[in-house]
């Protein structure tokens, strides 16, 4: 088991009356954290491999659509 450390977080109310109703805070947080924390390390090796790709074989050619679709897929403004 995992090393847990104490802390504050503050949430919306209706947040924590929806979280209560279907089990253990703490457990549901941690999941879904660690969800984040798994998200956000992979579009970051998204965008390192797009910038590889871009440096080794020059940038895609201007696309609004395919450029919005990118967006998208890595978690940017569409």
């Amino acid at each position: 088991m995992a090393s847990k450390r104490k802390v504050t977080v503050t949430l919306d109310e209706a947040l924590v009356e929806a979280l209560d109703e279907l089990g253990a805070l703490s457990t549901q947080l941690n999941e879904a954290a660690w969800e984040v924390v798994h998200r956000l390390r992979r579009s970051a090796d998204l965008l390192a491999l797009l910038e590889e790709l871009d440096r080794t074989e020059g940038p895609l050619p201007h696309d609004p659509v395919e450029d919005a679709r990118l967006e998208r897929l890595l978690g940017g403004a569409a």
